[in-house]
């Protein structure tokens, strides 16, 4: 189990809207990436963590959720909590500073914001706005023989599935997250062991299957599709799936 080196200075916000428990969680985060708590290790308790972080156990535990939502710790019963995955310290090195958990709280807020204009989507469409979509895959294929990263065709498929609900605040809210959807993808790119066009062609495949549920006036499951999609964006950056 790890021991704390002597307590620190209760913590402050980092501003620009981040809470305690998002600063909780990059230090967190931050250790595990670092090697400094590898796999296996077991953690502090919540007490323990409570006091050398200078928080309530409340910050402590929304803080610890996120991390096992990430995959990256996991508490059993009499035994603790323990590290379980290792991310890379690369997305700390690329992330700005502080915004790691601004990204994970953006991929967070798109799977439920996405999936549900995913739904309205597949129930309202039109034909012109099956095109729009259809356009931007065509795009993103071309990417695949240019060698391209794609973040622009990418962001365009989402934004063309957003039009499609005819609801302007699904796009407006797109619009307002494309620059984290930008640093996710770089992130992703970096990390990915894959080369370009296979990344490019998993990412492909599952727009194909958003783009038939939609086409087939089928709505839970191009909800259940695009939060997938989305949740597997998640899991590339922040696991290194």
């Amino acid at each position: 189990m790890i021991e704390f080196a002597p307590p620190n200075p209760p913590l402050k916000g980092s501003g620009g809207g981040r809470t305690l428990s998002d600063t909780v969680y990059q230090q967190i985060y931050e250790r595990i990436s670092a090697n400094e708590w590898p796999r296996g290790t077991r953690l502090p308790t919540e007490i323990e963590m409570a006091d050398q972080f200078g928080v309530s156990r409340t910050v402590i535990r929304e803080a610890l959720l996120r991390l096992r939502i990430d995959g990256l710790i996991a508490s059993r019963q009499g035994s603790g909590t323990h590290v379980i995955g290792a991310p890379s310290q690369r997305v700390v090195d690329f992330a700005e500073p502080g915004s790691v958990a601004d990204l994970q709280r953006c991929y967070e807020f798109r799977v439920g914001v996405e999936g549900e204009a995913a739904y309205l989507a597949a129930s309202r469409h039109t034909r012109p706005r099956i095109g729009e979509i259809e356009q931007t895959l065509v795009a993103m294929r071309a990417c695949i023989d240019e060698n391209r990263l794609g973040a622009d065709e990418d962001i365009s498929f989402h934004l063309a599935v957003a039009r499609a609900t005819e609801n302007d605040y699904y796009q407006r809210t797109i619009e307002s997250v494309t620059r984290a959807i930008r640093v996710g993808m770089s992130i992703a790119a970096t990390l990915s062991h894959r080369p370009t066009p296979q990344r490019l062609g998993i990412a492909i495949s599952e727009h194909e299957g958003i783009l038939e549920a939609i086409r087939n006036s089928d709505p839970e499951a191009a909800r259940a599709r695009m939060r997938a999609h989305i949740e597997g964006a998640r899991k590339r950056v922040f696991v290194g799936q």
